[in-house]
């Protein structure tokens, strides 16, 4: 059977699609970087501060279970758009004084930036899974996934490297105004893709005109959490998105406040961290899409054993001192490749697991459990900063420990929960042509 390629119109989708998740993702990490500016201006603590970036990311994701379930019934290039516009408004009054002018206007919309933020997520990765075969899925999800390191990155530069000179609000603008002509020229030249067209039971059919045309019901969330792969996989995400929330939004500021360099080179250190995350996010995809090619299992035994080495650096990195800057910079960069392996492949998992019009609200589900660690984060570390910062940063690793663990469970059942989607597969497209 030959296998289905990307168009060119799918190619140039899927270029917008990374486009406008790095845009919408800069906006998510800006905060990280203007904690000090945010205290002074607004004459709160830390702990109102990490308070607000939580909400930002719980809000979102559990606004993304309407966005999810709403995705597996109605069209989802509008869906996107409509979530990408969310987002990236209000991210844009944010950097409007007029808007601006208390803690209690920011926070409001930094909240309404966040439930953008969470319904790009289910959106996203329910379009993938019918852009891409299973044995293409991790490599494409891959550059969803690099997309969000990217944003960080560029987020993180733009507030680090320009608030000293022409303040905190600026970051905002850049990141949010570019992403709403991208979002028009989306929904101008993008189409959904046939539900369903890359199953391999199915794609012959669809590719003759017909149509699968299951779709999700209130009914099937009990399918949904009867799946081990799902379950465990959605366990996983609350110990392994701990660390980064509170590693990502307080890191600057420890450097800044604990080891005393500026915020120029505490946002340098970071971004050696957000690059061996990115780049390891790519790697990690391709040798974990090999590695699912000779057995299911081997993927997140993979995630698993990855993110259990990635802790020995990473602890190293947080508590040697300044003294050798490129030893330090080696650590940052190691310890990012190594964390990133699950973030690499774990929406590969989800995606063979699950039916075509299950996959939105899985992912909703999904960024849930991903987003409640990471979304609790920020408001631990504002707890945990009386205690010390270098106490902060060693309890948010240790979180990697039962994340790794709970990986080796997925390993345990996906090959038979894989087995049996292709099986049901094969019932659909029978029926299909009765």
């Amino acid at each position: 059977m030959a296998k289905l390629k990307m168009s060119p119109r799918d190619i140039v989708t899927l270029s917008l699609l990374f486009i406008m998740t790095t845009l919408l993702f800069a906006d998510q990490m800006i905060m990280s970087a203007i904690i000090p500016e945010l205290s002074r201006e607004y004459g709160v603590g830390e702990t109102i501060i990490g308070v607000i970036g939580s909400a930002f990311i719980l809000v979102g994701a559990f606004m993304s279970i309407i966005f999810g379930y709403i995705s597996d019934r109605a069209p989802r290039k509008t869906l996107l758009v409509m979530v990408i516009l969310i987002g990236e408004v209000p991210c844009i009054l944010t950097g409007i004084p007029y808007f601006t002018g208390s803690i209690g206007s920011f926070a409001f919309l930094r909240i309404l930036s966040g439930i953008g933020l969470g319904g790009i997520y289910p959106v996203t990765y329910s379009i993938l899974a019918d852009y891409f075969r299973e044995e293409h899925r991790a490599t494409a999800s891959a550059w969803i996934t690099l997309a969000w390191s990217v944003g960080a990155v560029l987020g993180v530069s733009m507030a680090g490297y320009l608030t000293n000179i022409y303040g905190w609000r600026l970051s905002f603008i850049l990141a949010g105004a570019p992403n709403v002509p991208f979002a028009l020229i989306f929904a101008l030249y993008a189409r959904d893709p046939e539900r369903g067209r890359t199953e391999e039971a199915l794609e012959d059919l669809i590719q003759k005109g017909m149509a699968y045309r299951q779709v999700i019901h209130l009914r099937d969330f009990r399918i949904i959490f009867s799946n081990r792969t799902n379950i465990f996989t959605f366990l996983q995400g609350l110990p392994g998105t701990v660390p980064w929330g509170i590693l990502t939004y307080w890191m600057i500021t420890f450097f800044q406040e604990f080891r005393h360099v500026s915020k120029e080179t505490a946002t340098t250190i970071f971004l050696v961290l957000g690059i061996g995350s990115t780049l390891g996010s790519v790697v990690f995809a391709y040798v974990g899409q090999w590695l699912y090619s000779k057995n299911p299992r081997f993927m997140p035994l993979l995630c698993g054993t990855g993110i259990l080495a990635g802790i020995i650096p990473a602890m190293v990195l947080i508590n040697m001192d300044l003294s050798n800057i490129a030893a330090y910079m080696v650590l940052g960069f190691f310890a990012g490749f190594m964390v990133s392996v699950a973030s690499a492949n774990v929406k590969a998992i989800l995606m063979n697991v699950n039916r075509p019009e299950h996959r939105g609200t899985v992912f909703s589900v999904f960024n849930i459990t991903d987003n409640l660690g990471q979304g609790l984060g920020p408001a631990i570390g504002g707890l945990l900063a009386p205690l010390g910062y270098l106490f902060m940063m060693n309890f948010a690793v240790l979180w990697w420990i039962p994340c790794g663990l709970l990986f080796l469970m997925v390993a345990r059942y996906i090959r038979a929960d894989r087995d049996a989607l292709r099986s049901l597969m094969e019932q659909r497209a029978g029926e299909m042509k009765d």
